[in-house]
């Protein structure tokens, strides 16, 4: 997830009538999340896009794992857990209130989640 400053060196003549992103050998300067700058060049760009855009332009990102996670005050505890229903049966509360998710991306990136908003069908549509 960078993002491109300005173009440094020309060089998108692949030797085609067709122009192909991919073949572009054309040096651009990206400002990357850190802070930091680094020259690129546009078909490792575009082959990134490619890899991170579904056919409508929509941005996605590749989940590793889930490196960490944690409960706040307001998750249910052991005794808060379960219910007993009028014939007697105790049944478990099904509820993510109050855990939280750290997850790796692929790119190397880790933010932080609510499992709430992680498994909310609605966020993925």
């Amino acid at each position: 997830m960078a993002k491109v400053k300005r173009k440094l060196r020309s060089n998108d003549q692949n030797g085609s009538d067709h122009y192909n992103p991919l073949r572009d050998h054309s040096r651009y300067e990206v400002e990357l999340p850190d802070g930091t700058t680094d020259e690129i060049e546009a078909n490792i760009i575009a082959e990134s896009m490619v890899a991170e855009c579904d056919p409508e332009g929509r941005q996605y990102r590749i989940f590793s794992e889930i490196s960490d996670h944690r409960k706040d005050e307001t998750a249910l505890n052991v005794a808060q857990g379960s219910f007993t229903t009028s014939a007697g049966n105790p049944v478990s509360k099904k509820t993510t209130r109050g855990w939280h998710l750290l997850i790796e991306w692929r790119d190397g990136s880790m933010d932080g989640h609510k499992l709430a908003d992680i498994k909310d069908p609605q966020i993925w549509n």
